[in-house]
């Protein structure tokens, strides 16, 4: 399975950084690590759209692709 190690680090320091800025919450690490996760596919998929040049009937595509570049790294 091919695994975006760059991504997944991206990922672990965001999810670090809204854990800290919460006051580091014990037993809480992976509602964190979804949530930067989301960011991350979130941002991904926006990316796609703008790069294709905002087309309205795309974005459900770009979303569909950001989220196999996430699920790829579990």
């Amino acid at each position: 399975m091919y695994k975006n190690t760059a991504l997944a680090e991206m990922i672990r320091n965001t999810a670090y950084f809204l854990w800290e800025q919460d006051g580091r919450p014990e037993g809480r690490s992976f509602d964190y690590w979804l949530r930067a996760k989301d960011m991350h596919l979130r941002q991904i998929a926006y990316d796609k759209w703008l790069a294709e040049g905002t087309p309205p009937d795309r974005a459900e595509v770009h979303w569909r692709d950001a989220a196999g570049e996430i699920d790829n790294l579990q």
